[in-house]
């Protein structure tokens, strides 16, 4: 098998980390702090806010935990990817969600909190006690985050099919056809 380079997937990185640095320059360039500017009427926006707490706005602990534990995911992440560069399924996806990683990783260095302007409306949730009537408040490094997750999970689904004989499906990129563990 001929051994594939990590340098090919800098350019997935830096499209993805260039775009969430530019954006939220132009947001905070432009947008007032809390004040909408609709693109789409209501169900789409720009706001700019600012994020202390980790996804969602969940605060599970103060900027220092979520700078240091952003920090080490971030490099076991890329630990991982390194491992795993030869599985393009597994390591393309997870180098767009390291690049949108260290766009919130350098957020939380610069300012302390993450710079979020993407404001969606979404269907109303109601569980409980909890009410949702509006997405939280995100950014183009939040997107490569749930989007390179969301792809790697259903991409790992994909190729770990059995065959009716049980034998695992053969991949075209890895030979035998197993992830690497850190």
């Amino acid at each position: 098998m001929k051994e594939k380079s990590a340098w090919r997937l800098l350019p997935y990185f830096i499209v993805v980390f260039v775009a969430d640095q530019v954006t939220k320059y132009i947001a905070l360039s432009t947008l007032t702090m809390g004040l909408p500017v609709s693109v789409i009427g209501e169900y789409w926006r720009w706001t700019l806010t600012f994020n202390p707490g980790g996804a969602f706005g969940m605060r599970l602990g103060g900027t220092t935990y979520y700078l240091v534990s952003s920090l080490i995911i971030f490099v076991v992440l890329l630990f991982y990817i390194w491992r795993n560069r030869h599985i393009s399924f597994l390591a393309i996806p997870l180098t767009i969600v390291s690049a949108g990683a260290l766009g919130n990783i350098v957020d939380r260095i610069r300012f302390g909190e993450v710079v979020d302007f993407i404001d969606w409306e979404f269907f109303d949730i109601n569980i409980g006690s909890y009410y949702m009537d509006r997405w939280p408040i995100f950014n183009v490094a939040d997107m490569a985050v749930s989007c390179g997750i969301t792809a790697t999970i259903l991409l790992i689904l994909y190729h770990s099919r059995k065959n009716p004989d049980g034998t695992e499906t053969a991949s075209e990129e890895s030979e035998p056809n197993r992830l690497q563990q850190p």
